[in-house]
C-alpha cells in the first residue's frame, strides 16, 4: 500500500484522491439492521437504542431461508428483499455477546 499524500491548506487537511479507486459510500446513520447471532440465526429489525445493556430490535423477522446465491449480504438491498423468507417474532433481545455481526440497512 503506498502512502497518501497530503495538504494542508488554511489549516485544513485535504488527502490525495485515487480517481481510479472505486467511490466509496460513506456510512450512514440507521436503526434498521440484520444481526447475525450465535448457533447462525440471523434477525432483520430496528435497533431499540433505548436499551442499553443488552442488544433489542424491535419488529423483528428471523430469516428462515434463501437460494439466490447472494448470502445474507443481499438481503440489505431492496430489490433483492422478496427473495428471502422471514418470519416475524416481533421483539427480540440479545445479550452482546451473543452477537457475531451487524449489517446496516440502508434501503428497503
Amino acid at each position: 500500500m503506498t502512502k497518501q499524500e497530503t495538504i494542508t491548506l488554511n489549516g485544513k487537511t485535504y488527502i490525495e484522491v485515487d480517481p481510479n479507486a472505486k467511490v466509496i459510500k460513506p456510512a450512514i446513520k440507521t436503526d434498521h439492521v440484520i444481526i447475525i447471532a450465535q448457533r447462525g440465526w440471523i434477525f432483520e429489525g430496528y435497533r431499540n437504542k433505548a436499551v442499553k445493556d443488552n442488544i433489542q430490535l424491535l419488529n423483528a423477522n428471523v430469516v428462515r431461508k434463501w437460494s439466490n446465491g447472494r448470502g445474507i449480504g443481499g438481503l440489505t438491498k431492496e430489490d433483492y428483499k422478496s427473495e428471502y423468507t422471514l418470519d416475524s417474532v416481533g421483539t427480540i433481545t440479545f445479550p452482546n455477546e451473543a452477537i457475531i455481526a451487524q449489517l446496516d440497512i440502508n434501503e428497503w
